[in-house]
């Protein structure tokens, strides 16, 4: 079983990330960041929005030589900010939308572009993520894709 070095704690970058999108973003009256434990259960029409949304997206091992360094492994870990929104104007383009959810993008972005969130993760890089969804009721969500890297350490077998 492997250990991360920075800390016992595999999915600490989670925390770390919420906590930096709250205080840089706490400004804005209303808005809500959230885990996604925060949203098991609920339904679209009961969610809050504006909401950034913090979810795992698992990890990418690197593959040749990079995969086994002896008792340490290096990874990317992938965590995705989604930016839910809802408008009910101009459902059918989606413009009423996407004007809302435009300056919480770019703010998500200016937080964790390139921010270190602790000991033993790298800073995080953007990555490709999925097309914008929209849904009936105006709802649409934005996402946005970060990876850090990780280093773990395998237990000694001597």
């Amino acid at each position: 079983m492997s250990q991360a070095l920075h800390h016992d704690d595999y999915l600490v970058a989670e925390g770390l990330i919420l906590a930096r999108l709250e205080a840089q973003l706490a400004d804005l009256s209303g808005l809500k960041v959230l885990s996604a434990a925060d949203l098991a259960g609920v339904t679209e029409g009961a969610q809050h929005t504006p909401a950034l949304h913090v979810i795992y997206m698992g990890d990418a091992v690197p593959g040749g030589e990079q995969v086994d360094q002896g008792n340490y492994h290096v990874l990317r870990q992938r965590w995705m900010v989604v930016v839910a929104v809802r408008n009910a104007r101009q459902q059918r383009t989606g413009q009423a939308a996407r004007e809302a959810a435009g300056p919480l993008l770019s703010r998500a972005i200016q937080a964790l572009s390139g921010w270190r969130p602790g000991q033993g993760l790298g800073p995080l890089a953007r990555v490709s993520a999925p097309a914008p969804a929209f849904t009936p009721g105006g709802f649409g969500y934005f996402p946005l894709q970060f990876e850090t890297v990780l280093m773990t350490r395998a237990p000694s077998v001597d």
